[in-house]
């Protein structure tokens, strides 16, 4: 079992939350370019997620923030926290299993 999966998950879920709660912040602020996280595989598994600018095209000629995408990506942020949070505490009840069946 390696937690070093489950706590990158959480980790990336809040990276992308306040990603997410940063480009809502921006959403009249002119020529902001809205922003992203990209994952990419850990070897020791995981993710690490690295910001970067959106490929999307400006709405309004003002910038690229839609509400209706980062509304969509907070639920999601939360909905995966909560998944990742649930299967650390699934790890450590198994731990908890595997010491009080060796004791």
């Amino acid at each position: 079992m390696n937690i070093n999966t489950s706590v990158s998950g959480i980790r990336n879920a809040f990276l992308r939350q306040d990603v997410s709660a940063n480009n809502v912040a921006n959403i009249n602020t002119k020529n902001y370019q809205a922003k992203e996280v990209v994952n990419h595989s850990k070897k020791t598994g995981g993710v690490q997620g690295v910001v970067e600018n959106t490929k999307a095209n400006s709405n309004n000629k003002t910038n690229n923030v839609s509400l209706v995408k980062e509304t969509v990506n907070q639920m999601n942020n939360v909905n995966q926290e909560k998944a990742n949070i649930n299967v650390l505490k699934s790890q450590n009840e198994m731990i908890g299993s595997l010491i009080d069946l060796k004791a």
